[in-house]
């Protein structure tokens, strides 16, 4: 995997990106913590399978029943009555339905009030990945389905989408996805810079235990080059985490 480097033309740190009426958070400093902590866990993964059922006795959550999926799965697909028209970078057009939209996304909604009309047609654009993984992105927003495959290809261009479109559940899904299928020595440093920039907590400490668990290994990997010249200050804040680590352990 090619290093995501800060300030590259890559659009994971393209500050148009992640432009927008929301601020960019970044995860706590790692300095003064001891011991790293267990990641929170995971509504709807194996991580946090009892506080996920006593949550739905709480909220009487129900089964959404296939049909009712297969339903809102059409509507994308079919694009029946659509009154927007989605643009990418390369061109291409995804036609969707602004209720829809406008419901799952404070930051589309904002968009969809301003856009012009043509045709009929409110129009937007959703630019900074490839066009492949818009569609991806609003297909979740209608019937929160994604092919697998194209999860794993777009787990990262979705993060990113998840943060500038403030969508929570998808970034639920997307750390879920990059902790089991992604996430690997070679690219902890990558995530891990992705995943403060895209204030995904639980993704960050995911990567720090792999790099401190792994640090020889890591340390030389071409990601941790790029930091260094990049993100100084992460470097030494990790330099400065491990040791206390290994303090701890020895203590």
């Amino acid at each position: 995997m090619a290093p995501l480097e800060s300030g590259s033309s890559q659009p994971f740190f393209d500050s148009s990106a992640i432009d927008g009426p929301f601020d960019i958070y970044e995860c706590g400093t790692l300095a003064g913590t001891r011991v790293v902590p267990d990641p929170p866990p995971l509504p709807g993964t194996s991580y946090g399978k009892q506080r996920a059922s006593r949550k739905a006795k709480e909220t009487r959550c129900v089964h959404v029943p296939e049909e009712v999926q297969d339903c809102w799965n059409r509507l994308f697909l079919e694009g029946y009555q659509a009154d927007v028209r989605v643009s990418t970078d390369d061109g291409s057009e995804i036609l969707s339905h602004s209720c829809i939209l406008g419901i799952r996304s404070p930051v589309l909604r904002s968009m969809l009030e301003e856009a012009r009309v043509e045709d009929g047609l409110r129009n937007i654009l959703i630019s900074g990945v490839p066009s492949q993984a818009v569609r991806v992105f609003i297909r979740f927003l209608y019937s929160s389905r994604f092919e697998q495959d194209e999860m794993k290809k777009y787990a990262l261009h979705l993060l990113v989408l998840s943060h500038v479109y403030s969508v929570q559940s998808l970034k639920i899904v997307c750390t879920d996805q990059l902790e089991r299928f992604f996430l690997a020595p070679d690219n902890a440093v990558d995530v891990l810079q992705l995943a403060r920039l895209c204030d995904a907590p639980r993704l960050s400490l995911i990567c720090t235990r792999m790099i401190t668990g792994d640090f020889k290994t890591i340390s030389l990997s071409e990601g941790w080059k790029v930091m260094r010249r990049a993100n100084p200050s992460l470097e030494q804040e990790l330099l400065e985490f491990l040791v206390e680590v290994d303090t701890a352990r020895k203590s």
